[in-house]
């Protein structure tokens, strides 16, 4: 029987196997298709003059005030407020946006992505991840599901 520490190698030597299972069918898969259109997810949330996000739409989306998002991501509330697609709140935005769309490639249902949102999360010391973006650290939240799209171990 193998002891406590074999077990672990042999899972992370079975990941890294999947791992590259996964790379080389991907591989294939996109010389079968061949170059896919770039897609815009989650097109809602833009503001149909500018393309730019919609912070409105983005709180809107994840049932939060706009005031809440606004101060939670470090932005004026007022600026964001008078003009929710401003070219100076994007920064802050982009992320949240990028999160939002892996949540929608992996449960298409807002409903269901608003649902991850707000359970607690262990990688996230056990906030939620609209708790996490609230605190104005997206960027984490963003990162963990980049990470669980590609398949990356935490």
């Amino acid at each position: 029987m193998p002891t406590t520490l074999e077990r672990p190698k042999q899972k992370l030597a079975r990941l890294d196997e999947i791992q590259e299972q996964i790379r080389d069918l991907q591989a294939e898969l996109h010389a079968i298709r061949g170059a896919e259109p770039p897609k815009v997810i989650l097109s809602e949330l833009h503001d149909k003059k500018t393309g730019r996000i919609d912070a409105q739409k983005l709180a809107d989306f994840m049932a939060v005030p706009l005031k809440r998002l606004a101060e939670g991501l470090g932005l004026n509330y007022k600026a964001v407020h008078r003009d929710p697609a401003g070219e100076s709140a994007q920064a802050a935005l982009q992320p949240v946006k990028r999160a939002l769309e892996i949540l929608h490639k992996f449960f298409v249902q807002p409903e269901t992505i608003r649902v991850w949102l707000n359970t607690p999360h262990p990688d996230l010391d056990g906030t939620t991840a609209l708790e996490t973006i609230l605190e104005n650290k997206a960027e984490a939240v963003r990162t963990l599901l980049e990470n669980a799209w590609n398949g990356v171990p935490v």
